[in-house]
């Protein structure tokens, strides 16, 4: 299927292997040396040659599908560099012999792929220590979360200035909703919408909430912004527009053109009555804010007092992946239902 969508490359990951970053794993991929097949090579004295199926990056042109369904191959003799990546069978990497071929029945993944690869007169090489220290596999072992400190400290005190997704004034009475962005602000000055239950995971989220809620006239968005920044000395905020150069982006450093960008923004999203709205709102309607997460919040509350539930794209956020089961996700849709 990739061949016909003209894909050139693809990685395969099984399930069980954990990639901490993926920009810098991308990176590396990028920059590999390799002749079309990276895998993690597996070469025990006294067996056959394979690959260990958790996860391998190929030129995919070059192979065929029943390169991984073949029963039996034929392929010149593999030869092996002398050092191993870790113990005595995990060569950096083989290469075709120019004068020997060998032929056996395929029994362990992988064999047939190595065989296209040395009949095509390729190398094929490990993945290195600097792709294994940007990913693990987890051998029936429970997730640990240590290994994630760093994005965790991120995603729990992220701010999300504006949305990264299209916002919708839902036009329900009484709503549970992510923090983050627009969303709830549009919804709350909604005459249809008395009160808002905010649930987020980043504690930043939930504070610049609340001072908006309390301490905010509607009026200069991108100014409440700046200073919310500066008091907080926030290093880590998002205005979700993946179009702006590197240069757009050293310049939003600035405090009048970051000001600038924001107020533009946020006034393309809102009508001409936000200001009086959003007043009137804090007169007459309630917004109640909870630093949580919106899975476990949902399982352990009455939610039928809600019209509506507002996901975002927590379902699919990196941070709800690695802190929720498949038991918590079971809870949680038939809550919602």
């Amino acid at each position: 299927m990739g061949k016909r969508k003209q894909y050139t490359q693809a990685l395969f990951i099984n399930s069980g292997t954990i990639i901490t970053d993926w920009e810098k794993f991308q990176t590396l991929v990028d920059n590999y040396p390799h002749s079309g097949l990276i895998a993690h090579l597996v070469w025990h004295p006294n067996e056959r040659l394979c690959i260990d199926d958790q996860c391998w990056f190929m030129n995919i042109q070059t192979f065929e599908p029943n390169d991984f369904l073949a029963t039996h191959v034929s392929q010149p003799l593999p030869l092996r560099s002398e050092k191993n990546l870790h113990d005595d069978y995990t060569p950096l990497w083989v290469k075709p012999s120019a004068d020997q071929t060998i032929e056996y029945p395929v029994t362990n993944f992988g064999q047939g792929l190595v065989a296209r690869q040395l009949l095509n007169n390729c190398s094929v090489v490990n993945w290195n220590n600097a792709a294994r220290d940007l990913k693990f596999f987890l051998y029936h072992n429970t997730l640990d979360l240590t290994r994630f400190h760093d994005y965790k400290d991120i995603a729990e005190n992220q701010l999300w200035v504006f949305n990264n997704e299209p916002i919708t004034v839902v036009k329900k009475t009484s709503l549970v909703s992510p923090a983050s962005g627009l969303s709830w602000m549009l919804n709350i000055v909604d005459t249809s919408t008395e009160q808002i239950q905010l649930i987020d995971i980043s504690r930043i989220q939930i504070k610049f909430a609340k001072e908006l809620w309390t301490t905010w006239n509607g009026d200069n968005y991108g100014e409440f912004v700046w200073n919310f920044i500066d008091v907080n000395s926030l290093r880590h905020y998002e205005l979700d527009n993946p179009k702006l150069t590197p240069l757009e982006k050293l310049k939003l450093k600035g405090r009048t053109k970051f000001i600038e960008y924001v107020d533009t923004t946020f006034n393309n999203a809102v009508n001409n009555e936000f200001k009086y709205q959003w007043q009137l709102a804090k007169q007459t309607k309630t917004v109640k804010f909870c630093n949580d997460n919106l899975i476990d919040w949902v399982i352990n509350n009455d939610v039928n007092m809600y019209d509506h539930i507002w996901c975002s794209n927590i379902l699919d956020y990196k941070w709800t992946l690695l802190h929720t089961t498949v038991e918590q996700y079971r809870k949680f849709q038939e809550k919602i239902k």
